[in-house]
């Protein structure tokens, strides 16, 4: 059976790590925290992984808490969601060394919860405790227009994710739900509610292909959805000849609180959830297609930040070492973990 092995522990923020983001190609980790900066770590030296430094701090740009970090596709930029209600754009000066806020995008009411950039670099998607979700279009000369705001959600919005290859957006509520957006001429609309939890959504991701969705939720589940395009092969129904996504498999019993983070390996499909009782579980498809699927636990680890909460975890997004696993506590602490294969 395959095990979580400790790789590094990153110490350096002064208060809980809210998220932790690989850097789309590179070795960096971007984390953000609630002593309003975002760090930068990598390796000490391209040989020895087991010593992580700091080797960026962005601050300054945030009155409150950041809550959620994103890099740009390029990974030549940043944004940073923050409770001030505000996101802040970064852009990395090569003659500098140096990351620079270029441009601030305002207009929720209230604590911003999580920023997404799509694959395209094209849009930047928010969400905020104010139940609204915007979406931003980049424009030249680090300018953003809000091209779309969308309210269909019932509470608090707690987070965002794009597909990885398509302008499809995903959302995760406290109202239990899950809603997908599309875009129809420039008219972004709610093609999908996805149903089934009985408690906030906390966290979702999509798999590498971006035909299932992994959800988090409250009530200590995670759902996977896949998703049935018109005229599909198991009759699943798809008013308004559009696609929809239907629960295909729910786990449930392997973690005893709320899970707060779910990650979906672009490199390994394999799924990895964290949660306030503490452990990380990492789960492997077993067999099923269609409209069932079966997924099995294939490693754990209890108390990986103590005991505090774990607030996210994130599989690095490249086959250089697609077998690494970051996360992020209420302790301040950011750890990197690889799964190993036991002899």
């Amino acid at each position: 059976m395959p095990r979580l092995e400790l790789v590094a522990t990153l110490e350096g923020h002064h208060d809980r790590v809210w998220q932790a983001a690989w850097h789309p190609s590179k070795s960096i980790l971007a984390t953000c925290s609630g002593d309003r900066t975002v760090r930068l770590w990598g390796p000490q030296s391209p040989s020895d992984f087991s010593q992580w430094v700091c080797i960026h701090t962005l601050d300054g740009a945030h009155k409150r808490t950041i809550r959620s970090v994103a890099w740009s596709p390029s990974g030549n930029e940043l944004a940073t969601a923050s409770f001030d209600a505000t996101t802040g754009i970064w852009e990395y000066d090569a003659r500098d060394n140096e990351w620079e806020c270029v441009a601030t995008l305002e207009g929720h009411e209230n604590e911003i919860k999580s920023v997404t950039w799509s694959s395209s670099g094209q849009l930047v998607a928010t969400c905020s405790r104010d139940k609204s979700v915007w979406i931003w279009e980049v424009e030249a000369d680090n300018d953003f227009e809000c091209l779309s705001v969308l309210q269909e959600h019932g509470q608090d919005v707690k987070m965002v994710a794009w597909h990885p290859h398509e302008e499809i957006l995903a959302s995760a509520s406290y109202d239990d739900t899950v809603k997908i957006w599309r875009d129809e001429e420039d008219d972004w609309f709610c093609a999908d509610t996805l149903q089934g939890h009985t408690s906030t959504v906390w966290a979702l991701d999509f798999n590498a292909s971006g035909d299932h969705i992994v959800s988090a939720s409250d009530d200590q589940t995670l759902r996977i959805w896949k998703m049935f395009a018109p005229n599909n092969a198991e009759g699943v129904a798809t008013p308004r000849n559009e696609p929809v996504y239907k629960t295909v498999c729910t786990l449930s019993g392997y973690h005893d609180r709320c899970i707060y983070s779910v990650s979906w390996s672009k490199v390994n499909n394999r799924i990895a959830s964290a949660s306030g009782d503490n452990s990380i579980r990492v789960f492997e498809q077993t067999g099923g297609s269609g409209i069932e699927a079966t997924w099995e636990p294939i490693a754990s680890i209890k108390d990986a930040h103590g005991v505090h909460d774990i607030n996210s975890v994130s599989w690095f997004p490249t086959k250089t070492h697609g077998d690494w696993l970051a996360s992020a506590g209420d302790d301040g602490i950011v750890r990197i973990w690889r799964l190993v294969q036991e002899d």
